[in-house]
Order: C-alpha cells, then sequence, then structure tokens
C-alpha cells in the first residue's frame, strides 16, 4: 500500500492541454457514446474530448480531491484504484483514454515482471466495446514492454510523438489504435504492419522522436483519423468501486424512501413547516408542544432576524379553598407552566 500512495502522489502527470486539443481534432464520436477514463485526475482531459459532443463521460480517480473536482467536468465519477478496486461493464465504451500513473517500480504479478504502465493496459483493454477507440498516453521508454500487446489485437495503429517543447518535459509518446470486432484478429497483412510499425519506433534513441514520428500538431495533416462509436447495448450496466465512499453514501441514504419515512417518524416537524390546525391551540395544547420540542428551533421573523426558540412546560399543582356553612373543601387543580426561552 506504500507503493501505492507514492503512485498516487507522484505518478500523476496529466495530459497538457494543447496535446488533448490536437487528439481531438483526429476524433469523431458518435452521438450516445461512452468516454471512459480511469486515471483521470481532475477530468480536464476527457471533457475537452466531449465537448461539443452528445457523450456519456465516466472517470475513475485515486486521488479523493482529484475526484471531487472531476465530478465537476465529467458526469460519472468512482474514487478508488482502478487496477484492484474498480468494476465495470466489459465491452462498454467506445473510447479509453488511458494515461496511467507512471512508476518505475516493477512488481511480481503472477510470476510476471511488469511495469504499471502494461498492468493499465492489459486490464482495461476489456472495457472497450468492439471497433472502440484507445488513446494510450506513456514514456517513450516503456514502449518497448508494452509493444508486443499491439501486435496482434489492434487494427489502425499510429504512434504520435508529443510536441517538442512538451516531449523535452514529459519524454511521452500517444499510441492509437481500434479494437476489432469480437471473434476476430487483425489480419495477417495487419499484423505485419503493427510490428514493423513498433518495432521501427522503438529502435529510436530519445532525442529523434519528435523529428521521426509524426507529433500531435501534425496528425490532421498526417490524415490520422478514428472513429468512436455509439455506446454498445449491455444489459445491467454497471460502473462502480469497491472502495466506501462516503459522499456516495450520503446521497443514497438521502435518496431512500425508508429514510424519509423515518424521518417523518422521529424527527420534529420545525417551524419552517406552516401546519393549520382544525380549531384554535389551547393553552394546553401548545404546552404540549413546547414540551415535545415540536416548536423549538430558528424562527425567522418579518425583518429577518433569527431568533433560537426553546419552550418547556412545568405541571403545577393550584390549591383552593371553598367553605359554606357546613364544609370546608381543598380543591387541587393541575395547571401547566409554560416557559419560553428566546435567544
Amino acid at each position: 500500500m506504500a507503493r501505492l500512495a507514492s503512485q498516487e502522489k507522484m505518478g500523476y502527470y496529466p495530459t497538457p492541454i494543447n496535446v488533448v486539443e490536437d487528439l481531438k481534432k483526429i476524433i469523431n464520436i458518435q452521438p450516445k457514446a461512452r468516454l471512459l477514463d480511469t486515471c483521470c485526475g481532475e477530468g480536464q482531459a476527457l471533457s475537452i474530448i466531449a465537448k461539443g459532443t452528445e457523450t456519456e463521460t465516466f472517470g475513475v480517480e485515486l486521488d479523493r480531491q482529484r475526484s471531487k473536482k472531476a465530478q465537476e467536468v465529467l458526469q460519472q465519477i468512482v474514487w478508488g484504484d482502478a487496477l484492484y478496486e474498480f468494476r465495470a461493464s466489459k465491452k462498454a465504451f467506445g473510447l479509453l483514454w488511458l494515461n496511467p500513473p507512471y512508476d518505475n517500480v516493477e512488481v511480481d504479478l503472477e510470476q510476471k515482471i511488469e511495469r504499471l504502465e502494461k498492468q493499465f493496459l492489459s486490464k482495461h483493454w476489456d472495457y472497450l466495446q468492439d471497433r472502440g477507440v484507445l488513446v494510450y498516453i506513456i514514456p517513450f521508454d516503456v514502449l518497448k514492454k508494452v509493444a508486443s500487446f499491439f501486435y496482434r489485437r489492434c487494427t489502425n495503429l499510429n504512434v504520435l510523438s508529443f510536441p517538442w517543447s512538451d516531449y523535452q518535459k514529459f519524454k511521452q509518446i500517444v499510441l492509437l489504435c481500434a479494437k476489432p470486432k469480437s471473434g476476430q484478429r487483425p489480419g495477417h497483412d495487419e499484423v505485419k504492419k503493427n510490428i514493423e510499425l513498433l518495432e521501427s519506433v522503438c529502435r529510436n534513441e530519445f532525442s529523434e522522436v519528435p523529428e521521426n514520428l509524426d507529433n500531435t500538431d501534425e496528425a490532421v495533416e498526417a490524415g490520422i483519423r478514428y472513429h468512436v462509436p455509439a455506446a454498445a447495448e449491455i444489459d445491467n450496466f454497471y460502473f462502480w468501486s469497491r472502495r466506501f465512499n462516503p459522499d456516495q453514501a450520503i446521497k443514497q441514504v438521502k435518496m431512500s424512501a425508508v429514510r424519509n419515512r423515518v424521518v417523518k417518524i422521529v424527527l420534529p416537524v420545525t417551524t419552517t413547516n406552516k401546519v393549520q390546525t382544525l380549531a384554535p391551540l389551547r393553552e394546553g395544547h401548545i404546552a404540549m408542544l413546547l414540551a415535545s420540542g415540536m416548536m423549538n428551533g430558528e424562527i425567522i421573523g418579518d425583518d429577518n432576524k433569527k431568533l433560537i426558540v426553546k419552550g418547556s412546560a412545568k405541571k403545577i399543582k393550584q390549591k383552593t379553598t371553598e367553605e359554606n356553612d357546613s364544609t370546608e373543601k381543598y380543591i387541587e387543580i393541575d395547571r401547566y407552566q409554560i416557559g419560553l426561552k428566546v435567544a
């Protein structure tokens, strides 16, 4: 868990806005598509991609504060670890925007050594629907570790460099591809093309990448184009995290019909609720209301001044004596003494 906490702080590198805007120009999104960013940060990248389209946007973020900011720009957000806590319907999203946290620590997963970036790719590829589009943003030196994943899994593969100034700062490239239809694999020629492209890119030295690859700002002129399909029909679509989120729990409780019934029974009527009695209240009625606490609380007068009212009722005995010619009668009457405190 210490390593995950480190990744949460140090592995967050949001995609530069100019790069996102470059990629938006080559991505054509069909109406009613679902767009997913499993490392969404504050949601800025996916919100830019989705702007002006009729789409649903979904995000996953490990950092709670960033996830709250993402809720302001994306439609559905879950707070949790996208590798171990996140759950969603398979083959449900037309676009997978994947900018995973960058981590130089390699971990032993099923007796294999995999970088964090490849773990995200392997797990989240299944969320992409048939003919869906992947945008995969990674450091250039990670490409050799993940290249074989793409050989026989995708079509329309392209590799772009960040523009020179951004590349010098972030050392990143972008892989774009489409997922074939279920049961179909890329043909022999497509596989050969994928292998040759990736091996050619991997042979570049770090400093040669922006010169030998098309930059994201050159993608339109290079004729690169991707089409994100409309959302696939999914029975019982789901999108959630196993991590307990108190904010979501409070929202769900407030929407509960059971909770609303309990509130009406347990909590007193507030002074803001206007109730018209069938007959004028007597002192005894008022006393009971005060004693029960149903008239306690904040009251706003006509001059908008706020007062806090606290009522009380105390039963006292009133004693009287009646005399006649032969007898003397002592009478005790129970009465309520009403107290009212106003501050």
